[in-house]
């Protein structure tokens, strides 16, 4: 095995830590401010909702709806769906940092793998194995992301559903979000 293969690996490490990398649903974890996609951000453990020709919307953890700053009442069906939806916001935030740090991970086991090459300990077919279950091991952690993507659109759906003040923030996640996110994991 040759050097060159290890910009792949590092690649793929770095390119699966987020579900997509294209237009509107790129995520970008980390900091003090996540971003899900342009409509959709977490600070602090709040999420943001913009949409077009509404003020901004809030989702504490607590399950709080807030718009334009001012809390809406809701029943406590809905508060248990805006804690689940803000829930799922928080666990795409915890598996993206997991995904990242599988990342880390298999550059570290890819650079010990060509080590191991290099010095003759291993084979090349080795070296493949290692290297290809490492990289396993970040698809699967960065398929979570899109599970928590999923199951956020869901909430989101139901939201809509079920919330009169929430219709108008039903959109920040689509079908095509969820799908993008999937899709990419498989490359």
């Amino acid at each position: 095995m040759s050097f060159r293969y290890l910009p792949c690996v590092l690649a793929l490490a770095v390119l699966t830590t987020a579900c997509s990398g294209a237009g509107d649903d790129i995520q970008v974890f980390g900091g003090g401010t996540d971003v899900i996609n342009h409509r959709l951000t977490m600070h602090d453990g709040v999420i943001t909702i913009k949409a077009p020709g509404v003020p901004n919307a809030t989702v504490s953890p607590e399950g709080q709806l807030a718009i334009d700053g001012q809390n809406v009442a809701v029943n406590d069906a809905q508060h248990a769906l805006l804690q689940r939806y803000n829930a799922a916001g928080k666990q795409m935030h915890d598996d993206a940092v997991a995904t990242g740090k599988a990342g880390a991970e298999t550059a570290t086991k890819a650079l010990g793998a060509v080590a191991g090459k290099m010095t003759g300990a291993e084979s090349t077919e080795e070296t493949r194995q290692k290297m290809d279950a490492a990289a396993e091991g970040v698809r699967q952690a960065a398929a979570k992301i899109c599970d928590d993507l999923a199951e956020m659109k869901s909430v989101q759906d139901e939201l809509a559903s079920q919330l009169e003040a929430f219709k108008p923030y039903g959109q920040a996640l689509t079908d095509r979000s969820v799908d993008k996110c999937r899709s990419s994991g498989k490359r």
